[in-house]
Formats: C-alpha cells, structure tokens, sequence
C-alpha cells in the first residue's frame, strides 16, 4: 500500500519539530518521542571490500533507560565534554516514508547534517542517515526504533550529542 501525501508530511514535520527540540536543549521533551521500548543503535561503520559484518560492538545501543539516563548526566553539570552545553543546528532531507508489515508502523528514511560548535573555535560536522520505526501511538507518532548511519570511518570527537 502506498504512503498517502498527508501521512509523508505529518512524519516530515515530525523530525523538523524533533530538530528543533534537539537545537533547542528541550531533552525532556525530545525523550517524550520515543516509545518505552525504543531502540537507539549507532552501528559501527568500516568500508570494506564486499558484504562483510562490521567488527565488533555498535558505538550506542540504548534504550530509553540508558537515553534517560544520558540526558540526566548532561543535565547534572558534571558532564564536563557538554560544559557549556554544545550549540547544534539539524538539518533533516531526503526523507522516505515506506510501509511496514505491522498497520500501525512505518519505516522513515532521513539524511541529517548536524553542526555542532563549542568553545571558541571547537566545532565538528557530523552526516549521515537514519532509518526510524515509527509508531502510532494514541493518534500522534512515536520512534519505536532508530538507527543511525554516520558518514566517517573515523569520527571528529566523542559523541556528545543525539542525532
């Protein structure tokens, strides 16, 4: 079944709003997107020749107790890699909305670029692509899943930030 017009561009203006939470420091309500057994994964990229698993753990696989748990530790102060807190911009494109097999679900293909800048002169540039789960739960959507795909074998810092 296709995914009407309507539907596309109630999840796009979905991840705008939720880029602009992010910018915005609103943690608390940023958590209140995700389903209680929300998956948060950023697997490990290497490029390598032909169809090879990648070595090793995922660089974050969450759920919302550990999600919680992140943002409860940058909000203490003592989080001394957000102090002061790091200014970002999200800029979401390219998004796909495709059916899943499960009525109330849908899979929403994103591409991102974050900037994020801290201290003078420190900023670092973060692409990449995601693929959600979204769930509709009581009439508005939810991430039941993210999966984030960075665009660098070798990251710029410590990820400090949600993307």
């Amino acid at each position: 079944m296709a995914i009407d017009w309507e539907r596309k561009r109630e999840l796009e203006d979905f991840l705008y709003r939720e880029a602009h939470i992010l910018d915005e420091h609103r943690l608390d309500d940023w958590l209140d997107l995700f389903t209680d057994d929300v998956e948060y994964l950023v697997p490990l990229r290497e490029y390598t020749q032909g169809e090879v698993e990648p070595a090793g753990h995922p660089v974050i696989r969450d759920d919302k107790a550990m999600l919680t748990a992140r943002v409860r530790k940058d909000a203490t102060g003592f989080s001394h890699v957000e102090t002061p807190v790091s200014m970002t911009c999200h800029l979401i494109s390219n998004v796909v909305v495709e059916e899943t097999p499960t009525p109330d679900e849908v899979d929403v293909l994103s591409a991102f670029t974050v900037r994020q800048a801290r201290k003078l002169r420190d900023e670092a540039w973060w692409a990449g692509r995601r693929r959600d789960r979204m769930r509709r739960v009581d009439g508005g959507w939810k991430i039941a899943r993210r999966e984030v795909h960075l665009d660098a074998t070798v990251l710029p810092r410590g990820i400090a930030i949600f993307f």
